[in-house]
């Protein structure tokens, strides 16, 4: 197997930058944050520069692994980075997320939540990365 490293840097700053904001949208804007802590009985919280900086080394490290796959498997087009992000959230984000929602017993409306966040960043990093190389 052939890992192809030769990735662009600047696509994956856009990506992960594009990754944050649809957190900002997502959570704060559209306000799912919020429903999801009265659902977990917690009061909201906005995230501080601790939460802020993770979610960018976060993105960061997500469009790299994203763009050394989409590279290494050769994805060109739209529908090639949609199929791979959609992968990439069906085998490790949504299971991964599952796992902790049954065993930590939460209800499975926060899977929803999260899990619909996730899928789109998925998918907006993968088209980004791949389409912009």
């Amino acid at each position: 197997m052939t890992v192809n490293f030769g990735v662009n840097y600047l696509a994956i700053l856009v990506a992960a930058i594009a990754a944050v904001a649809i957190g900002i949208v997502y959570y704060g804007v559209l306000g799912v944050g919020d429903r999801q802590s009265r659902m977990l009985g917690t009061s909201p919280v906005r995230p501080g520069p601790i939460q802020g900086a993770t979610g960018v080394v976060v993105g960061l490290v997500n469009a790299w692994v994203i763009a050394v796959l989409s590279l290494s498997l050769g994805a060109a087009s739209i529908v090639d980075a949609v199929s791979l992000g959609t992968l990439l959230w069906l085998g490790f984000g949504a299971t991964f997320k599952a796992a902790q929602v049954a065993f930590e017993r939460r209800p499975w409306a926060v899977w929803i939540f999260q899990g619909v966040h996730d899928l789109i960043v998925e998918i907006v990093v993968a088209v980004i990365v791949t389409l912009w190389r």
